[in-house]
């Protein structure tokens, strides 16, 4: 799974990665659009998460 802020640059990720043969997923609108769907956001701590 790839995912950035807004989703631009882990789709181009994405994209290069499944021309490389690489099953890979782009969650898109990104990590701010993940966020307003009310989905959690957990930090490496477990503890919530924070959107630069």
């Amino acid at each position: 799974m790839a995912i950035c802020r807004s989703g631009r640059r882990s789709r181009q990720a994405v994209e290069i990665l499944t021309g490389r043969g690489t099953e890979a997923t782009d969650v898109t609108g990104g990590i701010v659009a993940w966020s307003r769907a009310g989905l959690p956001v957990v930090g490496p701590d477990g503890d919530d998460g924070a959107i630069a």
